[in-house]
């Protein structure tokens, strides 16, 4: 069965939607985040239903994050239907992560944005060498959602790293990171699929030991090996700070990252960098669901007091790549202050 940009199948014992937009890299439109809701509701009470199993039909990516371009046009419109996409997606996001019945996620190309918040949610998570991770955010004038305050806080200083840089990392580093929990090669995906597939009994134990039969060593962390020195430059409290510090920077075989990375921040708008950080120190200390309600309340007024209009105007539909980021919005700040 077909339905916006999703293809639903039973196999077996597994219920498998693949995301299927894949001119946009999987983007999730606001009927691809109902239809998955409306999926797993479906199978919810159906005992031929064991397991679900999430993944995409596109060679390049998992999903390419939320449909930025949607949201823009729906608030340029005047619309209030960029409110109802994310109170979609959150309910979509806590609808998984309650699921009585195992989702696991197969993950093998670009994971960003509001894709890496999906597989974040999901209970069993695969992903292949050819991933790659990051939430971007900030490069449009926004900040990590999707429950990033909550599972990138739980890195600390490389939360905050990779929350306001927006840096992509490898599968290799996300499973270092724990952000994963299997590395399957690529090749093997479709053997893992047709193993799940041909099991009689999809329970969480059963599904592990399967996917435990395709794992492989993967290549080394590159960001382990940058560690230290990312905690190093990313564990103060204020930008100017961490600003200061990687230009600081003294040893020459790090001066030449940090460099990239000072340049990298200089260019990102300084609303979502200070309200990401915040963010990040914020969730060290909420719960999930405190964490994803925070996120909630400032979704629903950063369109009119953040850069993310901006952001998307110069990245996407004007594409002159000079953003004019604000300098700094007060109001934002009090509210920030009393959302904390």
């Amino acid at each position: 069965m077909n339905t916006e940009h999703l293809i639903i199948e039973q196999q077996g014992a597994l219920g498998i939607i693949s995301l299927d937009r894949v001119t946009h890299l999987n983007a999730l439109s606001l009927e691809m985040i109902e239809g998955i809701r409306t999926q797993l509701e479906l199978w919810r009470n159906d005992a031929a239903i064991q397991a679900v199993l999430i993944k995409s039909n596109s060679p390049k990516a998992f999903c390419a994050g939320g449909d930025i371009r949607y949201l823009y046009d729906s608030y340029q419109k005047g619309t209030a239907d960029h409110q109802v996409y994310f109170s979609a997606e959150y309910q979509m996001l806590t609808t998984i992560r309650e699921y009585e019945k195992p989702v696991v996620v197969l993950l093998d190309g670009y994971v960003l944005g509001g894709g890496f918040g999906l597989a974040q949610a999901c209970h069993i998570i695969v992903s292949s060498e050819k991933s790659r991770f990051a939430m971007p955010e900030t490069a449009i004038g926004f900040f990590p959602d999707v429950g990033a305050t909550h599972f990138l806080s739980r890195l600390d200083d490389i939360g905050v790293y990779m929350a306001i840089t927006g840096e992509q990392i490898s599968s290799s580093d996300a499973l270092y990171l724990d952000l994963i929990d299997y590395h399957v090669p690529s090749e093997k995906l479709q053997a893992l699929q047709d193993a799940l597939i041909a099991e009689g009994s999809l329970n969480q134990q059963n599904i592990e030991h399967i996917v435990s039969c395709f794992i492989t060593r993967p290549a080394e962390s590159e960001l382990k090996q940058l560690s230290d020195a990312i905690r190093q430059h990313f564990g103060f409290q204020h930008l100017d700070e961490i600003e200061q510090s990687l230009a600081n920077e003294q040893d020459e075989k790090l001066q030449l990252w940090a460099s990239k990375m000072l340049n990298l921040l200089q260019q990102r708008s300084f609303i979502a960098k200070q309200t990401s950080l915040k963010l990040q120190h914020l969730g060290r200390g909420l719960s999930l669901q405190q964490c994803m309600q925070l996120e909630r309340d400032l979704q629903d007024i950063w369109f009119e007091h953040g850069d993310f209009i901006e952001g998307v105007r110069a990245l996407i539909v004007d594409k002159d790549k000079q953003p004019q980021w604000k300098k700094q919005n007060l109001e934002l700040e009090q509210i920030l202050e009393k959302l904390s």
